[in-house]
């Protein structure tokens, strides 16, 4: 399954620089098997808006320059 990001309902919540709405949030990083492995900020406001980026096949990577 991966490793899941937790939000805690109790915790409070902060001010997104990005959006400015008050749902900046602590969330856990946790692994398969329970442990936490560290914790990141999450604006859900923000999260809801983005998707997934998908990659293309014609996508060259970062270092290397396409042929043209």
């Amino acid at each position: 399954m991966g490793t899941q990001l937790r939000i805690s309902r109790e915790d409070g919540s902060l001010p997104c620089e990005v959006c400015g709405f008050p749902t900046m949030h602590v969330a856990k990083v946790v692994a398969d098997d329970g442990t936490v492995l560290g914790r990141t900020l999450i604006c859900t406001t923000c999260q809801r808006g983005r998707h997934r980026p998908e990659v293309a096949e014609t996508e060259a990577p970062p270092d290397e320059v396409p042929a043209g």
